[in-house]
């Protein structure tokens, strides 16, 4: 897995990842996402489309990382275009309804 270095925009942060992302590289994905987390009134993209592979252990970060940017006021998004990935977070629209 890779993460690319994200840039602040105008409160827009993305962050780029691409890979597999499950239990042994999910740190690198909380690393770079947890320090705009507490920014308020930020739109925070993490930017999946070039990810191969999301488990388990990424959809309970990501879930955890748009609680946290909720509470705050700001706003997480997901930006995916592969199949495999866009299952997974069907999986995690489930689990929020």
């Amino acid at each position: 897995m890779s993460v690319v270095v994200p840039v602040a925009v105008a409160k827009v942060i993305r962050v780029r990842v691409s890979g597999e992302i499950d239990s042994s590289t999910v740190d690198l994905l909380v690393r770079a996402i947890e320090p705009h987390l507490d920014i308020s009134d930020a739109v925070i993209v993490v930017d999946l489309t070039e990810v191969t592979f999301l488990g388990t252990a990424g959809l309970r970060a990501l879930e955890r990382a748009e609680h946290h940017a909720n509470r705050v006021g700001s706003e997480l998004c997901l930006l995916t275009e592969t199949t495999a990935v866009r299952r997974s977070l069907a999986l995690l629209d489930m689990l929020r309804a």
